[in-house]
């Protein structure tokens, strides 16, 4: 009795250790950071459908065989400057520089990881 309790123990801990250590989606971490930032809901709807036409325009400009690297690279960019103006006309100073930073951990924990 005794060895299946302490078994039954052993694999209630390893299933919580197992969840604990799993990485949140995406969206997840977004969410939180969005209440971090205090969006409004307006603003939070606006973000993530920028961020949704960021990844799908993103993906296109890389998938888009016409262009040569060179090309498809000044065409990344000029988008992403596009993506980046229209952010800061949703946040505020503070707003910005959360999620400056929140990319910025998010690029750190990727390459370590």
């Amino acid at each position: 009795m005794k060895k299946i309790v302490f078994t039954c123990s052993l694999l209630i801990m390893a299933a919580i250790a197992s969840a604990q250590t799993k990485p949140k989606p995406m969206k997840e971490l977004r969410d939180s950071m969005f209440t971090v930032m205090k969006l409004s809901d307006e603003n939070r709807k606006a973000m993530h459908e920028l961020i949704a036409e960021s990844g799908k325009g993103q993906k296109a400009i890389k998938e888009d065989t016409s262009l040569s690297d060179e090309e498809r690279k000044v065409k990344l960019v000029e988008f992403l400057k596009n993506i980046r103006e229209r952010e800061k006309s949703l946040l505020t100073k503070e707003q910005q520089e959360a999620w400056k930073n929140f990319g910025e951990e998010l690029k750190r924990k990727r390459n370590a990881g």
